[in-house]
């Protein structure tokens, strides 16, 4: 799998488990997104990531690793910020304040950044173990 290859396969899965999850959220009557936005991101970083990892026989080289960590930080934030228009555009907002706005869009982009560099690293560790245990039975 391409790195190319592994962005678009994480620009469809998070943003399906953005849309089921805000559904079953609604539907369960919560106010609240936000969990389950930060849920289907790790889903979707982690899922990727160990899928590469399956397809290829091996992890990210490290300047692999740096630009998949940037593109799903690209990705995540164009979809946070057409998410953020939606919402301020249905919810009445005349025009939405474009300082709070990207005041926001800053405070959620570092909080995923984060969450994706971790979690590409916990995918990672969880190939290098899996990988351990194959090299074990085989032995």
């Amino acid at each position: 799998m391409t790195l190319r290859g592994l962005l678009c396969r994480f620009a469809a899965a998070y943003l399906v488990l953005l849309v089921v999850v805000a559904v079953v959220l609604n539907l369960a009557g919560a106010s609240s997104h936000t969990s389950g936005n930060v849920a289907s991101l790790l889903a979707a970083v982690t899922w990727v990531c160990m899928d590469f990892a399956k397809k290829n026989g091996r992890y990210f080289t490290p300047d692999e690793k740096k630009r998949a960590i940037v593109g799903m930080l690209v990705i995540d934030m164009v979809m946070q910020a057409a998410v953020t228009a939606a919402a301020g555009l249905f919810s009445g907002a005349p025009v939405l304040a474009l300082g709070p706005t990207m005041l926001v869009l800053l405070f959620v982009g570092v909080l995923h950044a984060l969450v994706i560099w971790f979690f590409v690293g916990f995918a990672g560790k969880q190939q290098v173990a899996a990988e351990a245990r194959r090299n074990n039975k085989n032995n």
